[in-house]
């Protein structure tokens, strides 16, 4: 149905073939707008008079409003015919935007908007609704009561009294608006928020709003309103001297000589698809306003895929002051038509395809369209229709690719080609990797399609002889290197393919070692492995040493210092062999000094002290340079520079602690001199060395050699701690000698009583010992004896003398015996043998010599460690057991010292 309302208040319905049906003498002044619920029983209508007047189709329901300021735009709820509430919006000259809806005690009116100038333009869609005012345009959300978005009046429009402004619902989240030239689409997303349980809550929506087309005509727009994914704009064509004047701020007042009205279907970016003039009566005399646009059906347009069902199609109504005009779409074959005739193939291919016409216009349109781009040497675009118009074919699919390639234009065509349904010959896909291959341009795309096509689509060596010809030359590119590699692998040449992947820094390259076993390969590739990833790398490297020795390691990377930072490399690969194995790399421990100093300054004790394998005289030179005090200190030692390293601990580090250590270990009288020596013109030191001296020194004799007058800090607070350190290191001296000599008391009466045990022999046994006994002794010394006396005999001869072995004596024996006088004391009651055993690194206990000697042998510094120390002693107490001939005698031992602990 038509809807006209007239000047002097009438609404007249008419249907479709411009018959009146109805008339409704609804107001006393001009009808201003006019609005259908969507089922089309309802019909409201507003007018000048200040009313709002709905009447329905059906029956004789009517109902009147008042507002008593005219009234220019209404909108019914498009359920207004199905809901009570019989909701509907209108507004006009006053300002004011009213919802009135009904409640139990009648209707009410709510004020949704005012303060911005006249309300205009008002349309509802579902639940939302648009009104245009002075200001711009807004949209109301009725479903949860919340105003959505405000969208700005295009700059530069006529005023609105002289050019209203258009809205128009495309669907329920697509508002068009047309305001003088401008023309804006806008788009309106409802997002439901999720509750606190995860599911959707119903009463609430968040909308968001984004603007996704405008743009701005060389025309007026009268009119405006959806088709399908198009626009359907009625346009006013400014005359000859509205084009000489900034056209937006142009008012078309002319009289006479106006031109016609048009209607042209733009797209969102301003294409323009068709136009038509309209035959209007008396069209020279109209303004922009004198026209508008209305469209059905109500539901808005049944647009599918460029082709309306019949009786379906879209109707459009351009109203001017005498006349209505009817415009609809053409059939699918003259929409076709028109559009290659203007050049837009691909929408008419896109209109074949949906079934606008006879399906024998598929191949016809498609291959015109081809020709014609590859006429105009488009070839993307022609390469980019081929999956439409080829689909399933594999013969013009290989026809088309070959074609492309006597262009020399096949690289466009590679990321249409199709794998499977249809899948080409093999021939096909070669050629088209071997086109991306010759031209650098489209290496990354032959990556890319090697990565992406099924390997067995194709064979890979033909794409290799291609290539290969190309190392070593400026063409060759990263992206070809593993694009070479990626067919290496397909066609089973790891070797290759892991040497591409090294000097390439793939990432995941160790991998690719261990899931083919390459390990024999990457004895050329360590510098590459190492700038990869050194913390894969160097494991790799020592696991694999048999392969490739710490040489090879080595020499690759010196040889790569400029490449990267080498000698980190380095470092990292000597620190974890030397882990692994300490002798693997003793050829490079003198780099590797230097190396832990840079790198690692906290490893490199450890290290000196671990490693015999460096120069003490270059090591030092090295912590000398970097300032590595206890390091110094160590090597000076080790040098035999004692009272050097001592100077070094004093006067540089400072620390007491460490300096009595280190005379402790030295055993050596005169550096404990040289100790008191240094510390006494230092106040504080000599303080310090109280404080460290105690079981070392005798405190007093170190106060006896402090200067007169010497001002010492905290002097007595020192001393009394010394006399308390002093008094209870000899109380716990007394108490532990006392608890040892009474165990050993204990355990010596014990071991008496059961030496005096007799015990029983078989024959057997017995005759083997008289045999044994008469090999050892003369003829002359055997005698008879009775069987009492051969008893006493066996028995002192199965267990013999106890030995006491006293271990880690640091003194003369003849300055020992007196501090172990239970030794002494109570060997004869056992007829027991007494030994003792020291341990030095030099001295007369181990044959290294002299002092002098011993220090001028690297290898025969350092001390026995505790298993080298009980191994030492075990060995001699069974050498003393075998020289005595007591293989049966028990040996208790006695610690002293650090033989003790």
């Amino acid at each position: 149905m038509i809807a006209l309302g007239t000047q002097g208040g009438t609404v007249h319905i008419l249907d479709f073939l411009g018959n009146q049906v109805k008339e409704f003498t609804a107001h006393t002044a001009a009808v201003n707008d006019l609005s259908f619920d969507i089922e089309g029983e309802y019909i409201g209508s507003c007018s000048d008079d200040g009313s709002v007047v709905i009447n329905s189709l059906f029956c004789d329901e009517k109902m009147k409003f008042e507002y008593h300021r005219p009234m220019k735009a209404i909108a019914l709820d498009p359920d207004y015919a199905k809901k009570a509430s019989k909701r509907f919006v209108a507004g006009g000259l006053a300002g004011h935007l009213y919802f009135n809806y009904k409640k139990w005690l009648g209707f009410r009116d709510q004020v949704l908007h005012s303060g911005e100038g006249p309300i205009h333009a008002v349309k509802w869609r579902a639940s939302l609704i648009a009104w245009a005012n002075d200001a711009g345009v807004k949209v109301y959300d009725a479903a949860n009561d919340q105003r959505i978005t405000f969208i700005e009046r295009p700059r530069g429009s006529p005023r609105p009294e002289v050019l209203l402004p258009h809205l128009v619902w495309q669907d329920d989240t697509h508002l068009v608006i047309g305001w003088g030239t401008s023309v804006k689409v806008a788009s309106i997303k409802t997002n439901q928020p999720r509750a606190a349980n995860g599911t959707f809550s119903m009463s609430s929506s968040i909308n968001q709003v984004d603007i996704v087309a405008s743009f701005n005509t060389n025309y007026y727009i009268s009119g405006i309103a959806p088709f399908g994914d198009s626009l359907v704009v009625l346009a006013y064509i400014p005359g000859e001297e509205d084009r000489e004047k900034e056209f937006s701020s142009a008012i078309p007042s002319r009289q006479g000589n106006a031109q016609r009205p048009e209607v042209r279907i733009v797209s969102w970016i301003n294409d323009e698809l068709s136009t038509d003039a309209l035959p209007v009566l008396g069209f020279e005399h109209y303004k922009a306003k004198d026209y508008s646009l209305a469209h059905a059906p109500f539901s808005g347009s049944s647009y599918a895929g460029g082709q309306w069902a019949a009786g379906d199609e879209p109707l459009y109504y351009i109203v001017s002051p005498k006349d209505v005009v009817i415009a609809k779409p053409r059939d699918a074959e003259d929409h076709i038509a028109w559009l290659l005739e203007h050049g837009w193939h691909e929408k008419a291919l896109a209109a074949v395809e949906a079934g606008e016409g006879r399906s024998e216009l598929l191949d016809e349109v498609g291959s015109r369209y081809l020709d014609h781009l590859i006429v105009e040497r488009k070839y993307a675009e022609a390469a980019s229709l081929c999956p439409k118009l080829l689909r399933g074919s594999a013969s013009a699919w290989e026809r088309w690719v070959f074609h492309f390639a006597q262009l020399r234009q096949l690289p466009v065509l590679v990321p249409y080609i199709p794998t499977e349904n249809p899948r080409l010959r093999d021939t096909a896909y070669e050629v088209a990797l071997v086109a991306l291959a010759t031209n650098p341009s489209f290496h990354k795309d032959l990556l890319s399609t090697v990565k992406s096509w099924p390997s067995v689509i194709y064979s890979a060596l033909p794409v290799i002889s291609a290539i290969e010809p190309q190392l070593n030359t400026s063409s060759m590119t990263d992206a070809l290197k593993e694009a070479l590699a990626e067919l290496y692998v397909i066609n089973g040449q790891y070797e290759k393919a892991f040497s591409f992947y090294a000097d390439l820094l793939m990432p995941g390259i160790f991998d690719f070692i261990e899931k083919h076993n390459l390990h024999d390969s990457i004895r050329e590739k360590v510098v590459q492995l190492m700038m990869l990833d050194c913390k894969r790398a160097v494991p790799l490297f020592i696991q694999n040493r048999d392969l490739i020795p710490p040489s090879e390691v080595v020499t690759q990377l010196l040889r790569a210092s400029k490449k990267c930072d080498s000698r980190y490399f380095l470092h990292l690969y000597l620190h974890s062999l030397f882990e692994v194995n300490p002798h693997a790399g003793k050829d490079y421990h003198d780099m590797q000094v230097e190396l832990y100093a840079d790198y690692d300054p906290k490893m490199l004790l450890p290290f000196l002290r671990s490693s015999q394998h460096y120069k003490l005289e270059k090591a030092y030179d090295i912590c000398v340079k970097r300032d590595l005090l206890r390091e110094q200190v160590f090597i000076l030692g080790r040098m035999g520079n004692t009272k050097q390293a001592l100077a070094v601990l004093i006067n540089q580090l400072g620390d007491m602690e460490e300096a009595v250590e280190f005379v402790t270990m030295q055993h050596d009288d005169d550096l404990w001199e040289e100790l008191i020596k240094q510390c006494l013109h230092k106040p504080e030191m000599v303080g310090m060395l109280l404080e460290h001296t105690v079981g070392n020194l005798d405190p007093l004799y170190i106060v006896n050699m402090v200067p007169t007058g010497l001002e010492i800090p905290r002097l007595r607070d020192r001393l009394v701690k010394i006399i308390t350190d002093y008094r209870t290191e000899t109380s716990l001296r007394h108490g532990c000698n006392d608890i040892l000599k009474a165990d050993c008391v204990n355990l010596l009466v014990k071991y008496y009583k059961e030496a005096r045990h007799g015990l029983y022999l078989s024959n057997e046994e017995d005759e083997s010992r008289a045999k044994r006994n008469d090999n050892n002794m003369s003829s002359s010394q055997a005698i008879e004896r009775s069987p009492s006396v051969r008893s006493m005999e066996l028995k002192s001869k199965t267990r013999g003398g106890p030995i006491f072995a006293y271990l880690g004596a640091e003194e003369p024996i003849d300055q020992d015996i007196p501090t172990i006088g239970f030794l002494t004391d109570n060997a004869p009651s056992f007829k027991a043998l007494i030994v003792f055993i020291e341990h030095r690194y030099y001295g007369k206990s181990i044959p290294f010599g002299s002092r002098e000697e011993a220090l001028s042998n690297a290898s025969t510094l350092g001390y026995f460690n505790s298993a080298q120390a009980l191994t030492d002693y075990a060995n001699i107490l069974l050498h003393i057991k075998s020289t005595y001939q007591a293989p049966n005698s028990p040996i208790i031992v006695i610690g002293g010292s650090y033989g003790g602990s």
